[in-house]
């Protein structure tokens, strides 16, 4: 699959099954991730790979847990519901969308290590742009692994559950957490976008604007 095919067709992916990923395919998405831009060659990242069957449980545990949290602080309660009943069908949504998460064979966490290239007095703005070429890395994985079959989703649940991720994987302080995917083979792709989803997505023309601000194609 070319690369603009793979681009087109790529999905997030929340529903996989255990089939094993082969460490040359891994090999060669980690490179592909690692070929992505990167300001003044800082390369201010690291790719945590999780493989170990009791580190990959404790990681969807993680995710499924701080899930729950997310639904429950950004989805709309049922009028009937009272914050009790709304954080625990919170929880048991997340179990049901995101319980596959248990069977995937790999964890990819994009990292944050800050190499302090810039003066102190601007580090606010490198910290963006580190923040930046790990999602443009993540994106290369993403991409490359629609290619060969698989499925990815930027996944930002534990940020709810940072404390216990830290504990679970020994992350140092300095070094931060934007974005991990799970990586593996799909029950199966999805196809279009669930209807909550296309009900509010704009068209493209909408979105670029030409020359100026405010002169947006539609």
């Amino acid at each position: 699959m070319d690369a603009l095919t793979a681009i087109r067709l790529r999905r997030s992916v929340r529903s996989y099954t255990d089939r094993p990923v082969a460490d040359e395919d891994l090999d060669q998405l980690l490179k592909l991730a690692l070929l992505a831009p990167t300001g003044s060659m800082s390369q201010a990242w690291s790719l945590l790979v999780v493989r170990d069957a009791a580190k990959r449980a404790a990681l969807a545990d993680i995710v499924i847990r701080g899930g729950g949290t997310y639904f429950t602080v950004v989805r709309p309660p049922a009028p009937e519901h009272t914050p009790e009943q709304h954080a625990e069908a919170s929880r048991a949504y997340a179990e049901e969308v995101l319980g596959s998460y248990r069977h995937v064979p790999v964890w990819v966490m994009g990292l944050v290590v800050p190499r302090d290239m810039f003066p102190p007095e601007e580090r606010e703005k490198e910290a963006l742009a580190d923040e930046m070429s790990v999602a443009f890395a993540m994106e290369n994985l993403f991409v490359g692994a629609r290619a060969k079959g698989m499925g990815t989703v930027p996944t930002v649940f534990h940020w709810f559950a940072e404390d216990d991720l830290r504990r679970e994987f020994a992350l140092p302080d300095e070094v931060r957490v934007p974005v991990i995917s799970p990586l593996g083979y799909p029950s199966e792709f999805p196809k279009g976008l669930p209807p909550r989803l296309a009900a509010i997505k704009r068209p493209w023309q909408t979105l670029v604007h030409d020359d100026t601000w405010g002169n947006p194609r539609a």
